[in-house]
């Protein structure tokens, strides 16, 4: 069975003599109110108890920047072989079909441990160079400037429908070399993908979206072969050209379609969501929207600080190689561990006033909404270059531009948070 498709409980046992908390009767993550907003009980956790087993997730769940810091930085004592596989385990059936396939799949990036994963990493470092990101700028600016040149005069939209969810897709296709005429069937198939990993799909919803993972998975092993016999310029056809040519140490084919299929998921999903959180955020903020219009110097700051704020990746999940003691809490050997990105974010140890939304904030940078270390967030440069033009196009065509009064609705996984819609209206567009 792949690593994807297993989640451990090791640590159970040791968590269940203790008694229920508090802060772990109140962390529901797949329920509200904590979906609607969980930072609230990101606040309590950090000041009562800072590190607790979850009875609901079977995973302990650490609070504090330092803490969280520490898990993603040590690799000697946190494996992430289990940050990919689903928190929700699938029925048996579900597992054979999958398994029936042959993908053959492999630790890759965010769920591999070294050597194999600093052998993997070498050989995609350049994947958001510099470089790269120059020649992805104007295209990105295009194609958003291309967008809101059709929904400019209507004065009204959800912003994610019209905008946020086509182009982070878009720019990440063009980047992988998805042909243009199956952009709207791999988005369909991405659909449900966080919730077969870090949702709580009945066995039933496990079967229905079971083919989708499947067809999307296969796709990716396909679009290798094909763009192998005949390829173009982009950076999948490249890394097939080097891996003729270097024949890295522990790198194939097979694990290019994996990459694929990653960063897929990763480079545009999570760009959508942290789109809608900033600009949603920052409307929220008196005055902000207008200092950003006024003063356009100001934006990539207010990227930092958006990206601290509300983070798209609240949490993620590593695996304990020893006994860890982290703020005076034993965890013992084989545990799974839920570092909450979302509450180092906001931890008062570190940022001032941190539930205020300060595009001015001088240490914003120093978030972990890209993790930390070795597994740092290989696209977080595309991420902060697609929402920096996101706010320069919007703040200079949308004039007066805020929210609609709505409720916002999250898709129910433990991870991965954004908005299903973002309505907004403006008084008049250039």
């Amino acid at each position: 069975m792949s690593t994807h498709l297993t989640a451990s409980t090791s640590g159970e046992s040791e968590a269940s003599r203790c008694p229920m908390s508090q802060i772990d009767a109140e962390f529901t993550p797949f329920d509200s109110p904590y979906l609607d907003f969980p930072y609230q009980v990101f606040e309590r956790a950090r000041a009562e108890a800072p590190v607790f087993f979850s009875s609901e997730i079977k995973h302990w769940v650490v609070s504090k920047y330092d803490d969280v810091r520490t898990v993603m930085r040590d690799v000697d004592r946190f494996s992430a072989v289990n940050a990919q596989s689903p928190i929700t385990p699938w029925p048996k059936d579900a597992v054979d079909e999958f398994n029936s396939h042959g993908f053959g799949l492999r630790p890759n990036l965010s769920n591999n441990d070294a050597p194999s994963h600093t052998h993997v990493r070498h050989f995609l470092r350049d994947a958001f160079s510099v470089r790269r990101i120059g020649w992805l700028e104007p295209h990105v600016r295009r194609l958003v400037e291309t967008c809101v040149d059709k929904f400019a005069g209507d004065l009204s939209c959800d912003l994610i429908e019209k905008m946020l969810a086509d182009v982070p897709a878009q720019v990440l296709f063009l980047f992988l070399g998805i042909p243009d005429a199956d952009i709207e069937t791999v988005k369909r198939w991405s659909a449900g993908r966080a919730i077969l990993t870090w949702g709580r799909p009945s066995d039933e919803e496990v079967r229905e979206q079971l083919p989708d993972f499947i067809n999307y998975l296969q796709y990716c092993f396909d679009l290798v072969e094909t763009l192998e016999k005949n390829p173009g310029e982009d950076y999948t056809s490249e890394l097939l050209r080097r891996l003729s040519e270097e024949q890295p140490e522990d790198f194939d084919k097979g694990r290019i379609a994996q990459t694929l299929f990653g960063l897929l998921m990763a480079g545009h999903e999570t760009t959508t969501n942290q789109s809608a959180n900033a600009i949603r955020a920052i409307l929220s903020t008196p005055g902000t929207w207008d200092r950003l219009a006024n003063d356009p110097t100001l934006i990539p700051n207010a990227v930092e600080e958006s990206i601290r704020f509300e983070s798209s990746v609240i949490a993620w999940r590593r695996t304990t190689k020893c006994p860890v003691v982290l703020s005076g809490v034993e965890i013992p050997a084989g545990a799974e561990v839920m570092t909450l990105l979302g509450s180092a974010n906001r931890d008062e140890a570190l940022f001032e006033d941190p539930n205020r939304l300060n595009i001015d904030r001088e240490n914003a940078r120093n978030h972990v909404s890209f993790g930390y270390g070795a597994h740092y967030c290989l696209g977080a440069p595309l991420a902060r270059l697609e929402l920096r033009i996101f706010l320069d196009v919007l703040t200079k065509r949308l004039h007066g531009l805020q929210l609609v009064p709505t409720t916002y609705l999250y898709s129910p996984n433990t991870s991965h948070r954004g908005p299903l819609s973002l309505p907004v209206e403006w008084k008049s567009a250039d």
